[in-house]
């Protein structure tokens, strides 16, 4: 049995020698791969590890992507709503407000209609035979119009 070495030179030279033997058949054998051992083992199930905190990652990053994107809809639609209700009350007011032109407008014109009818009735009055012979023109001047 050999006792385990004590001092740097003594350890560097167990090493060496521990190595070299490894080395020298990986060198004989032609490049061969050399059975598994713990270290690749290691590796492997690092990389596995790593892939899998990387899927695990993208799945809560998709996670976070689609409740993002159910927040961003509801309120995309509460925004819509929002600017439907606004539009339809813009649209009552100017819809009422135009009504309410109208209205002024007609009776502005049925004041005006019955005035000019007023004061038709007070010529006609004053001079029955000139509403007549105007009557007669007008009547003329349509006839005329008609034939052509």
């Amino acid at each position: 049995m050999a006792t385990p070495p004590t001092t740097e030179s003594e350890r560097a030279e167990a090493a060496e020698a521990d190595t070299a033997p490894a080395r020298r058949g990986r060198r004989r054998s032609g490049g061969s791969r050399p059975p598994s051992t713990p270290r690749r083992t290691s590796r492997t199930a690092t990389r596995r590890a790593a892939v899998s905190r990387s899927v695990d990652a993208t799945i809560t990053d998709i996670t976070e992507l689609q409740e993002d994107l159910a927040r961003l809809s509801r309120n995309v639609a509460a925004l819509i709503q929002s600017q439907a209700v606004s539009a339809r009350d813009k649209v009552t007011d100017t819809a009422s407000e135009l009504y309410e032109t109208g209205v002024d407008y007609a009776e502005t014109a049925e004041r005006q209609v019955k005035g000019y009818a007023d004061e038709l009735s007070r010529q006609v009055e004053k001079n029955p035979l000139g509403a007549i012979g105007i009557a007669f023109g007008i009547g003329y001047v349509i006839g005329l119009l008609r034939r052509r």
